[in-house]
């Protein structure tokens, strides 16, 4: 066979495959005369143009194959790049909660998942306020409890507070004032009007406890992986 007409027979048979793939991919989009006739359109520009090419007397086979080949590669790393999109997002979510265990894993609506850090605690990124913050999980808290520094951050003054309350802490008892929080957010899992308290001792860490926890649908661990459900 003429190695023209293989290279026209190659092309007509990836375009065939290519056309049948994204209409199984995305069923009900040639149902229209105007998208079947904007089909038969690009087809037939796309054939002019590569007899055009494949019948021309300067044209260099072997150097034509090759971009063909790199195009063609091109094309499918960018159609499968699409196509996957969201399980390469998972992919990556996953790689980063290995690589910072305090980074929360969407895996599946209001259910994210949590990597133990080295000291054994969990830990997670979150929102208060819309400020960001990094929570300790301690169950044996009962409010979520911020730091000074975390709590001027998410828009309250430490100066006026009054500290005349005891709470429990990952490091003991200590005194704090109480407060409430417009909003805590951990991924997708949001809630508003949370209690909590400022410690006005030096805290290491602000702690999420149970006035947040006891609000989700659950929250286990297995192993190493903390789950929080809404």
């Amino acid at each position: 066979m003429n190695i023209r007409l293989m290279i026209l027979l190659i092309a007509a048979i990836s375009v065939t495959a290519l056309i049948w793939f994204l209409a199984d991919r995305f069923p009900g989009s040639l149902d229209s005369d105007y998208d079947q006739a904007s089909l038969v359109r690009a087809v037939g520009i796309m054939a002019l143009l590569a007899a055009g090419l494949i019948i021309s007397p300067r044209l260099n086979l072997k150097g034509a194959m090759k971009y063909a080949v790199i195009w063609l590669l091109v094309g499918l790393a960018i159609l499968t790049a699409y196509t996957l999109r969201d399980d390469f997002m998972t992919i990556g979510k996953r790689l980063g909660g290995e690589i910072a265990p305090s980074m929360a894993v969407e895996s599946g609506t209001g259910t994210i998942t949590l990597k133990r850090s080295r000291d054994g605690h969990f830990r997670i990124n979150a929102e208060v306020n819309g400020t960001p913050v990094q929570f300790l999980i301690d169950t044996g808290a009962s409010v979520v409890t911020l730091s000074k520094g975390d709590a001027a951050r998410a828009g309250i003054d430490p100066a006026n507070l009054d500290y005349n309350r005891q709470y429990q802490t990952a490091g003991g008892t200590a005194w704090g004032a109480s407060v409430r929080l417009d909003r805590v957010t951990l991924g997708s899992i949001g809630m508003d009007d949370v209690r909590a308290a400022v410690i006005d001792s030096s805290l290491s860490s602000s702690l999420l406890g149970m006035s947040f926890l006891e609000r989700l649908g659950s929250f286990s661990v297995e192993g190493d992986t903390m789950t929080l459900r809404k």
